[in-house]
C-alpha cells in the first residue's frame, strides 16, 4: 500500500512538472512570436531610414554639384572682369576708346559684378543647406545604427528564447527499471545483479508527457558505462555509434518507438559479449534522443 501511495505521489509530481513545463513553453513560444514581430518592425524602420539617408545623400550630392558649378562661374566671371577692366584701363590710357564705349564696358563689368554677387549669395545659401543636410544625414545614420543595434538585440533574444523552447520540446526519461532476461524469457527485475549472471539486460524507462514535442518516430540510444567510465558495448549484437554534438559516440543498445505526446514506457535490450568481464561497482545508464541526454540512472554489479 505504501508503494502505491509513493507511486501516486510521484505520478502527481510528474503531472505538475509536465504542466509547468508546458505552460512555460507556451509562454516562451508567445514571447518568440512577439519578438519576431518586433524584429520585422525594426527591420522595416531600418529600411525606411536607409531610404531617407540615401535620398538625403543624393540631394546633398546634387547641391554639392550646384555649389561647384556656381563657384566655377564666380571664378570665371572674376577673371573676365579683371581682364575687361585691364583692357578698359589700357584703351583709356592709349586713347583708343570713346566715352560711349567706356560707359558700355563699365556697365558690362558692373553687370558681371552683380551676377558674381548673386552667385556668391547662392553659394552661401548652398553651403548652409549642405551643412544642415550633412547634420541631418549624420543624425539619420545614428538612428539607423541604433535601430540596427536594437534589431540585433531582438534577434539575439529571439534566438535565446528559441533555444529554451527547443530545450522544452526535448523528451524526458525517468523511472528506470532493469531486468535480467533468461533464456526462457523470464525477467528478473532488480537494481543489483551478479556479474556472471548478466547476459541480456533489459533497460526500461518512462518517457514523460510533453505537449510541446512533435509526435512521431524516435530512436533512443542507451549508453551503459562501467565504474571506470568506459562504455560497455557488443557491436556484434546490440551496439553501434550515434552522433552527439557532431561527435560519434558508442552506444550499448538502442530502441525505436513512436511518441504521441503521452506518457509511455520504452524498453531496450543489451546483449553482453560473453568474452567481456564486468567489473563490480556502480554502472551508469544514460539515454539519448535527438542528440541530447534525456535521462539517466544507475544499477549495481556485485
Amino acid at each position: 500500500m505504501r508503494a502505491g501511495i509513493v507511486l501516486s505521489i510521484l505520478a502527481l509530481f510528474g503531472i505538475v512538472a509536465a504542466t509547468y513545463f508546458y505552460m512555460e513553453s507556451r509562454k516562451k513560444t508567445a514571447e518568440v512570436k512577439q519578438l519576431q514581430e518586433e524584429k520585422v518592425d525594426l527591420e522595416s524602420e531600418v529600411s525606411e531610414l536607409n531610404e531617407r539617408v540615401q535620398s538625403l545623400s543624393q540631394e546633398l550630392e546634387r547641391k554639392d554639384m550646384e555649389l561647384k558649378e556656381k563657384a566655377d562661374k564666380v571664378e570665371a566671371l572674376s577673371k573676365e572682369i579683371q581682364q575687361l577692366r585691364a583692357r578698359i584701363a589700357k584703351y583709356a590710357e592709349e586713347g583708343k576708346i570713346s566715352q560711349r564705349q567706356f560707359e558700355e564696358m563699365k556697365l558690362k563689368t558692373e553687370q558681371m559684378a552683380y551676377y558674381i554677387q548673386k552667385y556668391q549669395a547662392r553659394i552661401q545659401e548652398l553651403e548652409e543647406e549642405n551643412k544642415m543636410l550633412r547634420e541631418k544625414t549624420a543624425q539619420l545614420y545614428q538612428e539607423v545604427q541604433k535601430k540596427e543595434e536594437e534589431t540585433e538585440q531582438v534577434k539575439q533574444e529571439k534566438e535565446r528564447l528559441e533555444v529554451k523552447v527547443r530545450a522544452a520540446s526535448y523528451l524526458k526519461a525517468a523511472e528506470f527499471r532493469f531486468a535480467l532476461v533468461k533464456d526462457n524469457g523470464k525477467e528478473d527485475w532488480d537494481t543489483e545483479f551478479r556479474a556472471r549472471r548478466i547476459e541480456r539486460l533489459k533497460i526500461c524507462f518512462t518517457v514523460l508527457e510533453n505537449e510541446i514535442a512533435e509526435p512521431g518516430p524516435r530512436t533512443a540510444y542507451i549508453v551503459i558505462s562501467d565504474p571506470s567510465g568506459k562504455v560497455i558495448t557488443n557491436f556484434s549484437a546490440s551496439s553501434g555509434y550515434f552522433t552527439v554534438m557532431d561527435t560519434e559516440q558508442p552506444y550499448s543498445a538502442k530502441v525505436e518507438f513512436s511518441y504521441q505526446r503521452q506518457r509511455q514506457e520504452v524498453c531496450g535490450l543489451f546483449q553482453r559479449d560473453k568474452s567481456m568481464d564486468l567489473e563490480k561497482g556502480t554502472y551508469r545508464v544514460a539515454v539519448f534522443c535527438e542528440g541530447v541526454e534525456i535521462g539517466r540512472s544507475t544499477f549495481q554489479v556485485k
